[in-house]
C-alpha cells in the first residue's frame, strides 16, 4: 500500500481538471480547421486528453481506496487516411489555426512539466513511469503540434501523419 500526500493528491485533482479541459479544446479546435488532417490531429488529442483524464481518474481512485498507483502503458496515434483530402489551408484560417497551436503548444509543455513534477513527488516506481510516460507523450504532442505550426506558417498547409 502506497501513501499519497495531499499535495501529489491535489496535484492530480489540477491535472485532471487541465486535461479535461485540453480535451474540450482540442474538439473545439476540431470543429474550427477545414483540413482533414487537422480535424483529425486535434480529434486525437482530444481523445488523447480525455484518456488522460480517464486513467488520473481511475488513478485518484485506487489512491483513495487501495492506495496503489496502477500501470499505464500510453496511446498511440492512429493512421490518418489521406485519400481525396485537400492538405493546403486558405489565409484566413491560418491565422486562427496559428493562434490555436500557440496556445495548445504552450498547454502541453506546460502539462508535461507538471507531469514530470508529479513523478519527482512519488517514491512508488509505477508512479513514476506512469508520470513520466504522461510526461512524455504531453512532450510529443508539443512536438507534433510545434511541427504543424511551422508547416502551416511556411508551407500552407497540413504535414500531420500519425
Amino acid at each position: 500500500m502506497v501513501e499519497c500526500n495531499k499535495t501529489v493528491m491535489d496535484a492530480i485533482d489540477l491535472a485532471m481538471d487541465a486535461e479535461q479541459t485540453a480535451s474540450r479544446f482540442y474538439a473545439e479546435a476540431a470543429k474550427k480547421v477545414s483540413g482533414v488532417k487537422g480535424k483529425q490531429m486535434f480529434l486525437q488529442l482530444s481523445e488523447f486528453e480525455q484518456g488522460h483524464y480517464n486513467i488520473l481518474a481511475e488513478l485518484k481512485k485506487t489512491l483513495s481506496g487501495e492506495g496503489c498507483f496502477i500501470s499505464y502503458g500510453g496511446t498511440s496515434f492512429k493512421p490518418v487516411p489521406l485519400e481525396g483530402t485537400i492538405l493546403e489551408i486558405s489565409a484566413d484560417e491560418k491565422t486562427e489555426i496559428s493562434e490555436i497551436l500557440t496556445l495548445a503548444i504552450k498547454n502541453e509543455k506546460n502539462a508535461g512539466e507538471a507531469y514530470k513534477k508529479l513523478a519527482a513527488e512519488v517514491d512508488d516506481p509505477q508512479g513514476v513511469a506512469m508520470f513520466n510516460r504522461l510526461a512524455s507523450e504531453e512532450t510529443e504532442h508539443a512536438r507534433i503540434l510545434e511541427d504543424q505550426f511551422y508547416d502551416i506558417n511556411n508551407k500552407g498547409m497540413w504535414t500531420w501523419d500519425a
